[in-house]
């Protein structure tokens, strides 16, 4: 019988031995792994979500918003803005040499998204056609009507009104873009109108559609005394054929400006 080289023998020994000890290494490194990221799903928050859609056509609305090309559900503002403001717009239109100057409440509302406030749609566009009545009709004893109102948050794309002569008008938010800095709100809105007439002897009214761009700037200030006010800039535009580019009509027609205002809002 040979006997076995004890060189080899202390050469196997030490190999042996340094495959145990990586295999304990492994399993001792697989265990901490498995305990770090246990600890870590318990004690890091849950990411927030927005409240549950109150409905299938939100839950729609939602969807679209994560589609490119619809964009957000709406505009959002911080907390800080939340409450009622007075309104001082200054309107210009093509044509008119002097602007017009309306003033009417505003409101921004929480919103059902978490975190996050709105402008109240409904009571804002009211009180605004009710100032531009008064201001075209120079009745600024405050006699004119506000309009009614048809406005939730959880469909803040369609504001339906009728107006104090009985016609009814439809605002539908179709896309929008937006920016938020820490200090600015940047919107860019396509709207559909249809404005539909008061009937006449017979019953019978038309409905007019046309569609606009809305572009708005909104800047925060707060002065030195902590006060906070509202500075805003807006141009109205009108989108040609609608939008729709196979309406009929000049496909080269460009967009032309309806309007351009400066809004102050104040507490």
């Amino acid at each position: 019988m040979t006997s076995q080289d004890p060189s080899l023998e202390n050469n196997n020994d030490m190999e042996w031995r340094s495959i145990t000890q990586r295999r304990k290494f492994l399993q001792s490194s697989s265990a901490a792994i498995l305990a770090t990221t246990t600890a870590a799903s318990t004690f890091l928050p849950s990411p927030s979500h927005a409240a549950a859609p109150q409905d299938a056509g939100e839950a729609i609305r939602r969807s679209a918003a994560k589609i490119p090309g619809y964009g957000p559900t709406d505009v959002f503002f911080s907390d800080a803005v939340q409450g009622s403001w007075k309104a001082t717009r200054q309107v210009e239109f093509p044509g008119r040499s002097e602007p017009l100057t309306l003033q009417y409440p505003f409101r921004f509302v929480q919103s059902i998204e978490n975190n996050a406030v709105v402008a109240d749609r409904g009571i804002n566009q009211a009180e605004l056609e009710k100032a531009l009545v008064e201001a075209v009709s120079k009745s600024n004893g405050g006699n004119a009507v506000r309009p009614s109102y048809d406005w939730t948050m959880t469909n803040p794309n369609d504001l339906r009104l009728i107006l104090a002569d009985g016609s009814k008008k439809e605002i539908k938010v179709t896309k929008r873009a937006t920016e938020n800095t820490e200090n600015t709100v940047t919107s860019s809105e396509f709207q559909r109108i249809t404005l539909e007439e008061s009937s006449d002897e017979k019953g019978f009214s038309v409905p007019s559609v046309s569609a606009r761009r809305v572009l708005t700037k909104w800047k925060i200030l707060l002065d030195e005394n902590n006060s906070t006010t509202i500075e805003a800039l807006e141009v109205v535009y009108n989108v040609p054929t609608g939008g729709d580019p196979m309406a009929a009509g000049s496909s080269n027609a460009q967009p032309s400006v309806l309007s351009k205002s400066r809004i102050l809002l104040t507490r």
